[in-house]
Order: structure tokens, then sequence, then C-alpha cells
């Protein structure tokens, strides 16, 4: 390697060669960086989906895991005794839970528990975002598209879904339904996914503030 007299850089030319393209000098800071090609900005690290910013159009944290199953059984407890304080004088105090009265006893009972429980959750909903055992844990239910209301046809489809694919599946899906939310980076059980909504906390700016 020799070095060119007409670089007084020391800068080396390899022989039998031309010299190098001359580096552009490094501009102030907050500069504009030089022409030419740049890197490409790098993907963000597989455990953030997003980024790290969350999901899109969801401006408020995403509840916790035990938040929404506390809630689930404050809820569950609720619409189960008004389920029973209606269907004790029909069809017999026992009826839901005896396996040796009446088939027609215990199904009207199931039927009675169902009906509770959709209107409990699809006004509570559809309302507020929020029924008892969410205002109690300090979240609420939210559309994932832009974080507004639900409404209450997407309420009635959230909590209808979850009793037909536990019909369909003997009781097998609804366990696998509350269970998703475990291992899912948004938190969503398989309900949240088909009505498309997320669980937030509720300290965010309410968007059912207004209705």
């Amino acid at each position: 390697m020799t070095q060119s007299p007409d670089h007084p850089g020391g800068q080396e030319i390899p022989p039998g060669g031309n010299p190098p393209p001359p580096q552009p000098a490094p501009g102030p800071p907050g500069a504009p960086p030089p022409p030419g090609p740049q890197p490409y900005p790098s993907a963000p690290p597989l455990g953030e989906p997003y980024g790290g910013g969350g999901p899109p159009g969801i401006t408020a944290e995403l509840a916790g895991r035990w938040s929404r199953l506390l809630a689930a059984i404050i809820d569950g407890i609720i619409y189960s005794v008004i389920s029973w304080a209606i269907a004790a004088p029909l069809v017999g105090a026992s009826a839901m839970y005896d396996q040796n009265g009446g088939m027609g006893h215990r199904l009207g009972a199931n039927g009675i528990t169902a009906v509770v429980a959709v209107i409990y959750f699809t006004f509570q909903h559809g309302k507020w975002g929020q029924s008892i055992g969410k205002r109690a844990l300090g979240i609420r239910v939210v559309r994932s598209a832009d974080g507004g209301p639900i409404g209450y046809g997407t309420a009635f489809w959230r909590v209808a879904f979850t009793y037909l694919i536990s019909l369909v599946t003997c009781g097998l899906g609804a366990l696998i339904d509350d269970l998703w939310i475990l291992w899912d980076p948004n938190k969503q059980a398989l309900h949240d996914k088909v009505a498309k909504t997320y669980v937030v906390k509720a300290d965010a700016p309410d968007p059912y503030a207004g209705g």
C-alpha cells in the first residue's frame, strides 16, 4: 500500500486502484443526515408486538388478569343469587344443583340463570362499560378499534358468545374462553376477540360519560 502525496490526511490508495470516495464531514448536532442510502429502522422486539405502545387506538392501560378474574367472581356471585331468587319459587330452591331432581326443573333453573346473566351484562356493559364487579376492581370494557363505548349490541354478543360456546362444548369452551387471558398478549378472552373489545383500567377518561 502507498500513500498519495495529494492526500495530506494519509489516506491509503490500493496499488493499481482508484482512491476511495471522500467521506462527508459530520455536520453540527441536530443537522439532517447527509444524502445517500440510510439504514432501515429496526423492528420492535418480539415481546412488544405493537412496538411497546399498546394496542392501536387504545390509550388506557389494559386491565390486569387478576383484576378481571376477581371482577368475574363478584359478578358471578351476584347474578347467581338473583337467578336463585327468581328460580326458587318457580322450579324449586334446589333445582339448579339437585342431580336427583327432574331434568325439566334443572333446565328451567339453568335457563333462568342464562337469561339473568345476559340481561345483567348487556345492560351494564352497554350503558357504562362496567358491571358491578368491574366497578369494584376499577376496570371497564371498550371497543378495540378506538377505545369508545361498546353499545348494547356488542355487549349482548359478548356475553351471548360465552353461553353459546359453553353449550356447544358442554361447558369446556367457557373455561377455555376465560383462561385465554392468561397467555393472550392483549389479555383478551375469546369473547373479547369475537366482540372486538378490550378490558382496560378505568382511571383513564370515561368514554361512556357523554352517553
